[in-house]
């Protein structure tokens, strides 16, 4: 597939507290904008394109696109306008082995090439023609792109993708804020024992969550990753010599990996969180939450999230009402008020920071190490990009996609154990999201 190639516009970036600003911005040519376009993204669900499913509009880092179905089965991701007259090809018909415009009759195969042109005196000039279109993979319920120049880097074996759809729950959320706020919130270890503490009435709730309600100082700790920055956050246990311990992971560029249903479930779970932009002050949040055994409730999950969702998989609950907030619950309930789906916690929250966050206004401190450790990545990865180099993260050879260095676990350590070593411990085998047969 043929991929655009855009000039990046570099300006001198700030020096002071908003020197990471420029971040936010991920059009076409924008530092930011390039570096995201050199991953793999995801743009759709992949039950919401089902051979004989209707052209998708797909809006993705300011750019208008169509994702579609041909009559063959294949799935492709082209411009959204008609290379002959700007037609919305949304409205586009599926026959022939690609999609027809309605206006004057052009078809276009998912590679972009136009096949033909009824009206046309000329047999050849079609030839001449070709859409912007995007290598597409499927993978983990959803459909990917690349949207960078050149060869497409290999597509990353993570954990929370690997195996059919029994063993993970995939979906998404749209977020009326920009792309950098909500990830950096993925990363922020310490709003976990407020943002999301619940008052949690089923041992199945305490033992999933439980570790939330751990209000004690953290130690915090970071170090970088091949594929980002991963975080150790420590908090001690009262009355005993022991400490929680919870790894999770900030993975390049606006992805991370953080705990999942470990903790009724055993060890082996792993949520992965992307948040891609629509454009500069809208985003996706897309969710796809693992366990190796297979045994997630998956129907719980659907009942509620579809209970707190309007269609367009946005939140039900509203800005201009301060999304429904019940202030008699914080009371004994919850912190927030906002019930129990930590998604509308994250998405209000973020919201709650304005369209797009200036941070200029920011008063960092001492628990923001990871999130201070990712816009500097961020940033280094930019002007990688711009020397024409790949980003940290991209995976160009099979023995590079191997993720089990990507840790996820809470667990407990003695006082004076290596933080480290615990980790090692499961980077040196395949073990902790080694996929079980499921069960019938």
């Amino acid at each position: 597939m043929e991929t655009s190639t855009h000039p990046i516009t570099i300006k001198p970036r700030p020096r002071g507290a908003d020197r990471y600003q420029y971040l936010t911005q991920t059009n076409a040519g924008t530092p930011a904008g390039e570096l995201l376009r050199r991953y793999w993204q995801p743009v759709a669900l992949s039950d919401s394109l089902s051979p004989g499913a209707a052209p998708q509009p797909i809006r993705i880092m300011g750019e208008d696109l169509v994702l579609f179905r041909d009559d063959e089965g294949q799935v492709g991701l082209i411009d959204r306008k008609c290379a002959h007259r700007c037609t919305d090809l949304a409205l586009g018909r599926i026959e022939a082995g690609g999609i027809r415009c309605p206006y004057h009759g052009w078809l276009f195969d998912v590679n972009g090439r136009c096949l033909d042109q009824p009206a046309e005196a000329s047999p050849t000039a079609k030839d001449r023609i070709r859409m912007k279109s995007y290598p597409i993979h499927e993978a983990g319920g959803a459909f990917w792109a690349y949207m960078g120049p050149g060869e497409p880097p290999l597509f990353p074996n993570y954990p929370a993708l690997a195996g059919g759809s029994e063993y993970r729950y995939t979906t998404r959320w749209r977020g009326d804020c920009n792309w950098m706020q909500a990830s950096e919130g993925n990363i922020d270890p310490v709003h976990t024992s407020y943002l999301h503490q619940l008052e949690l009435a089923s041992a199945d709730m305490q033992a999933r969550w439980g570790v939330f309600s751990n209000q004690a100082r953290p130690e915090l700790a970071v170090e970088d990753t091949r594929f980002g920055v991963r975080l150790y956050t420590l908090r001690k246990i009262e009355g005993t010599d022991r400490s929680s311990i919870r790894i999770t992971n900030f993975v390049m560029p606006n992805a991370c990996a953080v705990g999942g249903f470990e903790g009724y479930l055993g060890d082996g779970g792993v949520t992965m969180l992307w948040d891609v932009p629509i454009d500069d002050e809208h985003h996706w949040r897309w969710e796809f939450i693992f366990h190796r055994s297979g045994k997630l409730d998956k129907v719980a999950l659907e009942k509620q999230y579809e209970s707190e969702k309007a269609e367009g998989d946005r939140m039900r609950r509203a800005k201009d009402d301060l999304y429904s907030q019940d202030r008699e619950s914080m009371k004994r309930e919850a912190y927030l008020g906002l019930g129990e789906c930590f998604s509308v916690h994250d998405i209000a929250i973020t919201q709650s920071q304005g369209t797009i966050h200036e941070q200029s206004g920011e008063h960092l401190s001492s628990s923001d190490i990871a999130i201070v450790r990712a816009r500097r990545m961020l940033d280094e990865a930019a002007q990688a990009v711009v020397a024409g180099e790949d980003p940290r993260g991209v995976v160009r050879q099979p023995r590079d996609n191997d993720f089990r260095d990507m840790v996820v676990i809470t667990g407990e350590i003695r006082g004076g154990d290596s933080k480290e070593a615990y980790c090692a411990g499961y980077t040196e085998t395949a073990e902790l999201f080694m996929l079980q047969p499921p069960t019938a």
